[in-house]
């Protein structure tokens, strides 16, 4: 499907250390903004192996994600599984710079609550 293509390609935003799980962890029930050039796309990640993807179009793509070995791997369709790093000591409103899994230059934030991105604020 080539909008999960897409939404996949911002998939590997999230790191470049081993130790993750305490920035998925402060991410659970906030949102992860991630923006690469003029686009951007909202993570909501939930406990239970659950994320929610809003694209730069408004469009929402739900699928499935695990964790584990300082890595966070997107659960696609059929086989579709695409992993990336995570960073670690993360919290809301930390924001920062990282290339992605094809070496654009991204940037990620955490934002409290879930924000949907509606206009140019922030939805709180």
């Amino acid at each position: 499907m080539k909008k999960l293509a897409a939404l996949v390609a911002f998939a590997a935003v999230l790191g470049a250390t081993p130790a993750f799980a305490d920035t998925l962890e402060n991410g659970y029930g906030n949102t992860f903004v991630v923006t690469l050039g003029s686009d951007t796309v909202r993570y909501h990640f939930n406990e239970d192996g659950t994320f929610g993807a809003i694209a730069p179009d408004g469009s929402v793509q739900h699928g499935r994600y695990e964790s584990a070995d300082g890595q966070i791997c997107f659960l696609g369709e059929g086989d579709a599984r695409q992993c990336a790093p995570l960073v670690s000591g993360k919290n809301v409103g930390d924001t920062w710079q990282q290339a992605d899994a094809n070496g654009n230059q991204i940037t990620v934030t955490i934002e409290a609550g879930r924000t949907h991105g509606a206009g140019h604020g922030h939805g709180h």
